[in-house]
């Protein structure tokens, strides 16, 4: 059996018109581009043949056809009557649902992140130790842009961030207004909210009963991170 001549069969035993099988093969083909009946027709009659992207959405609409077997002459498929090609798509079927034979996905990177022991204050504030840090492999909860991580002690970001809680940070040393940073002022870190008014930053807390702390620039100030997550 010939190509084209697969092709109608295979429209026909789905019981698809042309009509139905070139809407359908809109849906997989790059925005705005079409198919016109006139071209299914010709492709099934053997005058023309389709480009590659065309085929690839015949499969999709003829049930996933394999492409190989439905223009290929002289490959795998060539030889074979109806019956062979069916014998062929069910073999075919039974080695993808075997590990052992079907293509497996790359193994995921594994990734490692820096998570700092002694925890950034979301109250009182207390030392960031640069040394002191475990790495932890990170899954899918972390953000990707996410460089290091450190638990809060206190309860001055909630509700958004809770007392143990550990939140993610990039590392930045300059911050804009309204981002939540990780910081080090007056000898103590902190998680906090940057507010800038009048060219004067502060430390903001999420927790209304906490007090805005307005950064001197006596006291020594450092951006560590911006929060991401």
């Amino acid at each position: 059996m010939l190509w084209n001549e697969r092709l109608a069969m295979m429209r026909k035993e789905l019981g698809k018109s042309q009509e139905q099988v070139v809407r359908e093969m809109a849906l997989y083909l790059p925005q705005g581009e079409t198919v016109s009946v006139g071209a299914l027709s010709s492709w099934e009659v053997g005058r023309t043949q389709p480009k590659i992207h065309h085929a690839l959405a015949l499969a999709k609409v003829l049930n996933d056809m394999d492409v190989s077997c439905l223009f290929a002459t002289g490959s795998l498929c060539g030889g074979l009557n109806d019956d062979g090609l069916f014998m062929l798509a069910e073999y075919r079927r039974l080695l993808l649902e075997s590990p052992r034979f079907r293509v497996q996905p790359p193994p995921s990177q594994r990734r490692t992140i820096p998570i700092y022991l002694q925890a950034a204050s979301a109250g009182t504030g207390q030392f960031l130790d640069d040394e002191a840090a475990e790495e932890m492999e990170a899954d899918e909860s972390v953000p990707a842009s996410a460089e290091f991580g450190v638990r809060l002690a206190g309860d001055s970001m909630t509700p958004r961030f809770a007392d143990g809680q550990i939140v993610w940070a990039r590392r930045r040393h300059t911050a804009e207004s309204g981002e939540i940073i990780l910081c080090y002022y007056d000898g103590q870190s902190y998680c906090k909210k940057l507010r800038i008014r009048d060219g004067q930053p502060e430390l903001v807390s999420l927790n209304p009963r906490y007090q805005p702390i307005p950064v001197q620039p006596e006291a020594g100030f450092r951006i560590f991170g911006v929060v991401v997550g």
